[in-house]
């Protein structure tokens, strides 16, 4: 039998797949799609304690905090977050870059 959480997260995901777009969801919205499946509802420490013990979970879901979750869609994989460190060899070429600037 498939855990209705994760049922309700998998739907979460295919609807942010199939519109193309991330998945960011409240722990209402959660709980909205997971009474569709017959899940209990849950908040950020129930959570937090399937999340530690089901793989299957960090495998949907990207984050989680106080107010909801990120589930992690094609989207999300295709789009690097603000703030994601350069390659290594990219760093190089930066530097080199703002050095020739400053030089002249």
């Amino acid at each position: 039998m498939v855990d209705p959480l994760v049922l309700a997260l998998r739907s979460l995901q295919s609807s942010a797949n199939n519109q193309k777009s991330t998945a960011q969801a409240t722990w209402d919205t959660i709980n909205q799609a997971g009474q569709q499946h017959g899940a209990p509802d849950i908040d950020y420490d129930r959570f937090a304690a399937r999340w530690e013990s089901d793989p299957i979970i960090k495998q949907l879901v990207a984050r989680f905090d106080g107010q909801g979750v990120v589930i992690k869609t094609r989207q999300a994989a295709d789009t690097p977050m603000q703030g994601t460190p350069p390659n290594p060899g990219e760093v190089s070429k930066m530097a080199k870059r703002a050095t020739a600037k400053a030089m002249g």
